[in-house]
């Protein structure tokens, strides 16, 4: 294997010229990039952050427990670029995402519950997870777990009888997205709930 400079190609990602070989060199180091690339996620320079990004994602599993860690972030964009990334990693991602919702800190439940929202697009191993979530005391947990459900759609019905439940939540918020949720998923059950609303 090549020997890189992980600094130096971090730098590079400024460069769009270069940057999916970049990219592609990070990827190729692997593991040992993680720490880097974790810290370049704070880069002030959008391409550099967002280039970190791209390369944990293609790096994969090996990255996903910096990058969860990450969710606890002081810096709210920091957390948002970890949360995506760790969503495109996709399945293998779901177990230890699932854990992060049992968090206490807020943040780290809601970036997870993004993840697995995003997830939600491609696999369904994402529902008993996000049905765990919308009986979250946090108003945005409890919507992005509801727009998670209707990423998935109909394969998400097992999660009818959670929803029609949350129906009744507090928060407007919610209740919509919980309602298109339901219309998402279309099931039998979940149109008899929505035409009674």
């Amino acid at each position: 294997m090549e020997d890189y400079d992980i600094d130096e190609l971090i730098e590079q990602l400024e460069y769009d010229e270069d940057r999916e070989a970049t990219i592609a060199a990070l990827v190729k180091v692997g593991e040992p990039a993680v720490p880097d690339l974790i810290e370049a996620l704070e880069n002030v320079i959008w391409d550099v952050c967002d280039g970190a990004a791209d390369a944990l994602a293609q790096i994969g599993e090996p990255a996903i427990p910096a990058l969860i860690d990450t969710f606890a972030h002081e810096f709210r964009h920091v957390a948002l670029n970890a949360s995506d990334a760790v969503a495109r990693i996709g399945e293998p991602a779901v177990p230890p995402l699932v854990e992060a919702l049992n968090d206490t800190y807020d943040p780290v439940r809601e970036y997870a519950v993004r993840a697995l929202s995003t997830i939600g697009n491609s696999t369904q191993a994402v529902v008993p997870a996000l049905i765990q979530a919308l009986g979250d005391d946090e108003i945005d947990i409890r919507t992005y777990a509801a727009v998670g459900l209707a990423n998935v759609g109909e394969a998400a019905s097992d999660a009818v009888p959670a929803l029609i439940a949350t129906l009744a939540d507090e928060s407007d918020r919610v209740r919509d997205h919980v309602a298109f949720a339901l219309s998402e998923i279309g099931t039998p059950e979940a149109e008899k709930a929505l035409s009674e609303l």
